[in-house]
């Protein structure tokens, strides 16, 4: 049962239920929360509806009434303030049932929703819509000094390859990345795509042997924030000794999230696609298109068969970059890139061309992801290298032309002056700037 008087800062509405003028009429004592503890609640709630699938704000600002505030937001009691009401204890204390902890709060919908479906919004129901609500509020506190709202907000790598001493970096919706040669970039975007596990994990432990008995104390921590609820992880090297090991010994990977020890992380919150030119890795295929596709496949949450299955024209009919692709074969597509009338087999594509089919590919996936969860794009510098000037200015203007969904983008580059002439025309776009040893990496929204 809820109590339909709505306080906020400013105080009382004074308006009441018809049950709460029925209750005084017939004599019955109501356990109402105080007006403090109707505060409470709405601020613990961020004065959001509790509903799960609401979250609807419920106070914005009045130019009539004397609080100069609207608020159609309710403190609704977890078991009724009175006998006979929705989910009545009786066995509770009227202290108990005026407790904050006995209330939760909803929008004016959901309260009377709650209380007209008992069976069904139960005690235990209701706790758990207010503990998992009070953790997303707490968690987009948590968030306030992140430069993006839903992604990946930040890095911090430590032990592993060039990194000796803990590097950190702050990520905004698009990331320039740059230092020489031999500075790190690969290691730092094979850091941030191992996050997303499988054979990006697989790859970084196997280039650094991390994790193992004879490893060194490699540490990977990022956070990543979907509509600003902020979810941080932590991957090291396991803490303790183990005794009597085995003949085989298994991972010594720690994996912390939210600062509590745990069997996995959330790996759907860092979906990362990390691009690079294949041409430098080792591969029994010699078709450098189907290459590059067995490499992005598992990235996609996709087998190579499903990405090749995946190339039909109906889906490649708008693009990013105006590549359009038709499958052929079982391993052999043509394309019609931006500005052409005739599609071309791939070996024929021109340099960027090509690239930008890849990108077209990666991206046209992500985004017709269903799932609400954030994507990230790299692009290493072996690849984004290969495009002019011009080239790589579209590339840019592209991906942040991309609204819903959004798509995080991290591009590598390999000086300062390059950075800057790629920069220059979002200088607007700017919101800061983070070192990880010698790489230096440029936020913009």
């Amino acid at each position: 049962m809820h109590d339909r008087t709505i306080y906020a800062k400013g105080g009382a509405s004074g308006h009441c239920t018809q049950r709460h003028h029925r209750a005084i009429k017939e004599g019955i004592i109501r356990d109402d929360f105080t007006p403090a503890v109707k505060l409470l609640m709405a601020q613990r709630a961020g004065y959001i509806c509790s509903h799960p699938l609401c979250q609807q704000l419920t106070i914005g600002p009045s130019e009539d009434r004397g609080t100069k505030l609207t608020n159609v937001g309710e403190a609704a009691h977890i078991t009724a303030a009175s006998p006979g009401g929705p989910r009545y204890d009786v066995k509770l204390t009227k202290t108990e049932r005026q407790a904050e902890a006995n209330g939760i709060w909803l929008c004016r919908v959901h309260a009377k929703q709650v209380d007209d479906n008992a069976s069904k919004e139960t005690v235990d129901e209701l706790r758990r819509w207010k503990v998992s609500h009070e953790d997303w509020v707490y968690r987009r506190v948590a968030a306030a000094d992140s430069l993006v709202q839903h992604g990946i907000t930040d890095l911090a790598i430590e032990n592993i390859g060039p990194f000796r001493s803990r590097a950190a970096v702050k990520f905004g919706r698009h990331n320039i990345v740059f230092g020489l040669n031999n500075s790190g970039k690969s290691t730092f975007c094979e850091c941030l795509a191992a996050l997303s596990g499988g054979r990006n994990l697989a790859a970084l432990e196997k280039r650094w042997g991390l994790f193992k008995s004879a490893s060194q104390a490699g540490v990977i921590e990022a956070a990543a924030s979907i509509k600003g609820a902020r979810t941080s992880v932590r991957l090291s090297e396991e803490l303790v000794e183990l005794k009597r090991l085995p003949q085989r010994r298994p991972q010594r990977l720690q994996v912390e999230v939210d600062g509590n020890v745990s069997a996995s992380w959330p790996q759907t919150l860092f979906n990362v696609v990390y691009v690079d030119n294949q041409a430098y890795r080792p591969s029994d295929l010699k078709d450098p298109f189907r290459r590059d596709l067995r490499a992005l496949a598992p990235q996609l949450a996709l087998s190579e068969a499903q990405l090749w299955d995946a190339l039909r024209e109906p889906l490649f009919c708008s693009t990013t970059f105006g590549s359009r692709v038709r499958r052929t074969g079982a391993y052999s597509v043509e394309v019609q890139v931006a500005g052409s009338s005739h599609f071309l087999p791939t070996e024929n594509l021109g340099g960027a061309e090509y690239t930008f089919t890849i990108l077209d590919i990666a991206l046209r996936v992500m985004r017709s992801d269903p799932r609400p969860v954030p994507w990230m794009l790299v692009i290493d510098s072996s690849m984004f290298l290969r495009l002019d000037a011009d080239n790589q200015r579209r590339v840019l203007d592209g991906v942040q032309a991309l609204d819903e969904p959004p798509i995080q983008t991290l591009v590598c580059l390999n000086s300062e002056q390059e950075a800057v002439e790629l920069s220059s025309a979002t200088t607007e776009r700017w919101v800061g700037s983070s070192t990880a040893g010698r790489l230096t990496l440029h936020a913009f929204r």
